[in-house]
C-alpha cells in the first residue's frame, strides 16, 4: 500500500469493556456470582477494532464514524488518538457499549448500554468524508447495522 494513500474504515464504532475477576461466593439476596473486579478495560469495537488492527503495522489509516459527546464517544476518541485519524459524523444518542463481565475467565454475562445512531452530516463533514475517500487506496466498509454507512451511501457509491 502507497504509504501516502490510507485505508479508510467507514463504520459503526462502539466501546468494548472487559470486566475480569473472580467468582467463589453467591450473592445473599439472589442466586447470582458475585464478582471481585480484578481488571477493567477499554477499547475500541466494531469498525474502531478493525482501524486499530490495520494501523498496528504503521499503516496510514482515517477511520469514518460517528461520535458524540457521551463518556463512551470521549473514552473511543482518547483510545484512537495518535493511532488513527478521525472523520466524525455526528451522533444522535450515546454510543454504543457492549460489557462483559467475566470471572475465571467465563463470560458470566453481558451488558449492553447506548444505541445512538448517526445524525444528519454537514455540508463541511460531507466534504471531510469525500476528501478521504479520494484519497484513499483502499475502502473498507465496517457495517454492524448501525447506520454509519446508510448515511455516506452516496459518497461511498460515488467513491
Amino acid at each position: 500500500m502507497n504509504a501516502r494513500q490510507p485505508l479508510v474504515v467507514v463504520g459503526d464504532v462502539l466501546l468494548d469493556r472487559d470486566l475480569d475477576g473472580t467468582a467463589e461466593r453467591l450473592a445473599p439476596d439472589a442466586p447470582a456470582p458475585v464478582v471481585d473486579l480484578a481488571d477493567d478495560r477499554s477499547r475500541p469495537g466494531g469498525a474502531g477494532l478493525a482501524a486499530v488492527l490495520a494501523a498496528r503495522d504503521g499503516r496510514d489509516v482515517v477511520l469514518v464514524t460517528a461520535l458524540g459527546d457521551d463518556d463512551a464517544s470521549r473514552t473511543v476518541r482518547a483510545a484512537l488518538a495518535d493511532r488513527v485519524r478521525l472523520v466524525e459524523l455526528p451522533l444522535d444518542g450515546s454510543l454504543p457499549e457492549k460489557t462483559r463481565v467475566c470471572a475465571g475467565g467465563r463470560p458470566l454475562v453481558r451488558i449492553d448500554r447506548g444505541g445512538g445512531t448517526p445524525g444528519r452530516p454537514d455540508e463541511s463533514v460531507l466534504r471531510a468524508v469525500r476528501a478521504a475517500l479520494g484519497r484513499a487506496h483502499a475502502v473498507l466498509v465496517a457495517d454492524y447495522g448501525r447506520g454509519t454507512a446508510a448515511a455516506l451511501r452516496t459518497e461511498l457509491t460515488a467513491a
